[in-house]
């Protein structure tokens, strides 16, 4: 399995450079690239849509097992980039910040889809989606824009991310 790097870009553009990096990438030497997304839903005109974000703001994922390659690559895109790097060379993802956008992200888009729950009393039970049966750090979550947020490692540091979850309340009967 390759590795997975992380290319920082402009925010906003990250679906422009992980396709220009797809387009230009020779064949076999990037195998993905990506910026994770996450589903949720909003109510427009009393009806609710299905509405996609971006799980990582000004980032896009690429997995090869050809650093030097990508870097070419990336100097041939028209937008800001640039492989997240420390004095040693480019820092890969880790296996278990892979595993997890890997577990959740789903689909060649890469996108983690929504949870759906109910409250019991207190309690928020999550009964449908990626967020069933798992164990997270669950920061908060916020009912009116079906979002919950989660603490996740990535790079190296704890951050926060949004999560699509739609909770309701359970009928009685």
């Amino acid at each position: 399995m390759a590795e997975w790097y992380v290319i920082q870009v402009r925010g906003g553009r990250e679906d422009v450079v992980a396709a220009a990096v797809r387009q230009l990438g020779r064949a076999g030497t990037i195998e993905e690239c990506f910026s994770p997304k996450w589903r949720t839903q909003r109510k427009v005109r009393g009806a609710w849509e299905d509405v996609e974000r971006l799980l990582l703001p000004g980032y896009v994922i690429a997995a090869t097992d050809f650093p030097l390659e990508l870097d070419a690559v990336l100097r041939r895109v028209s937008e800001f980039t640039r492989i997240l790097r420390n004095e040693t060379g480019f820092i890969p993802l880790d296996r278990d910040e892979v595993g997890w956008i890997g577990r959740h992200a789903l689909g060649p888009d890469r996108v983690i889809p929504l949870s759906r729950a109910v409250k019991e009393g207190d309690e928020v039970v999550v009964v449908e989606g990626p967020l069933k049966d798992r164990w997270f750090q669950v920061k908060r979550i916020d009912r009116r824009r079906s979002t919950a947020y989660v603490e996740i490692d990535f790079l190296g540091r704890k951050k926060e991310v949004p999560v699509g979850l739609m909770v309701v309340a359970r009928q009685s009967g």
